[in-house]
């Protein structure tokens, strides 16, 4: 994103690079989880909609 201000950024890359390897490798695994769980919902919910209007003869 480019509407982050840069002295905003600083902060943020200091309180990563505070974390040890173990920690960012955590928060990582953590993120990618949640990240699928919302494609998997996004798609399921696509897939509602097509299944929907199949259904309608659309």
């Amino acid at each position: 994103m480019q509407d982050t201000p840069e002295h905003v950024k600083k902060i943020q890359l200091e309180l990563w690079l505070a974390k040890t390897p173990g920690e960012r490798i955590l928060q990582y695994l953590k993120d990618n989880e949640e990240l699928y769980k919302m494609w998997d919902s996004v798609k399921a919910q696509q897939q509602l909609k097509g299944d929907k209007k199949e259904a309608e003869g659309e």
